[in-house]
């Protein structure tokens, strides 16, 4: 009988080993996308930007303003995650009792090299006429910048994702970070939910040049939009491996339990 169970575990384990060692398209991109621990990183203050004013600045504009900055690496064009990030940012923000502009700047730059200030002005005014308005302050930046910078602040960030030319979008990570205002990386906030209380302290310890230390991370993914569908797609693939994985670890526990007991008898 044991052997029996033992012999269908096996064969089942390696079944499932099998289905699960394709790799999609999917995978490939999620793969390799990642939110490397840069605590206590300086971001470079050369690092050019063109605003949504369309002025050409770099990052010491931002960070001389003696407060603590908000960054968030995004794209405007994003048919999902960076809004629901965008979206959840403000939203904690707004019932905070902090006010923008003296206590925290906002500083959002794309991803897409091929996007242009008119795209990050129109993002802005959205956000601003949703979140903000009854603020003065211009306290907000939306940005654009060329591959090369792109390339300068997502490595000294951390910050990895993955372009699919099949479909024309970015794979990345769901993360706020959270500067000094000498650009050190403070702190960083994963998901597209922050509380306001952990955005209110997150800004704090940013003032008093504290650098938190990082315990998990939560990475959303920017995929998969499906425009002929018109909807989001879950990647069935990797719920499918946590789904075996789960299997195979309870069977085996399962068959353990018999193994035991036979060795006890």
């Amino acid at each position: 009988m044991i052997i029996r169970i033992r012999n269908i575990f096996l064969s089942f384990a390696i079944l499932l080993s099998y289905a699960f060692s394709v790799e999609t398209l999917a995978d490939k991109h999620l793969d390799t996308i990642d939110a490397k621990n840069k605590l206590g990183q300086k971001i470079s203050h050369d690092i050019q930007i063109m605003t949504d004013k369309e002025e050409s600045i770099t990052l010491d504009s931002i960070f001389d303003r003696g407060v603590p900055t908000i960054l968030v690496m995004a794209y405007y064009q994003c048919p999902m995650l960076c809004s629901l990030v965008l979206n959840g940012l403000s939203e904690a923000l707004s019932q905070s009792d902090l006010i923008p502009g003296d206590d925290y700047n906002i500083l959002t730059i794309s991803i897409d090299p091929k996007e242009n200030f008119l795209l990050s002005k129109e993002k802005k005014e959205n956000y601003i006429n949703n979140y903000f308005r009854e603020n003065s302050n211009d306290f907000w930046t939306f940005s654009t910048t060329d591959q090369n910078n792109i390339n300068q602040i997502t490595e000294e960030l951390g910050f990895v994702y993955s372009y699919d030319e099949t479909i024309n979008q970015f794979a990345h990570p769901a993360i706020i970070y959270v500067l000094t205002d000498d650009g050190v990386i403070s702190k960083q906030l994963f998901g597209i939910n922050p509380t306001s209380n952990d955005l209110k302290l997150s800004i704090i310890s940013a003032q008093n040049n504290e650098v938190s230390s990082i315990f998990d991370k939560i990475l959303l993914y920017c995929y998969k939009y499906d425009p002929k569908a018109g909807n989001y797609t879950m990647v069935a693939s990797n719920v499918m491996k946590i789904a075996g994985a789960s299997t195979v670890f309870i069977m085996g526990g399962f068959l353990s339990f018999f193994w035991i007991k036979e060795r006890i008898v």
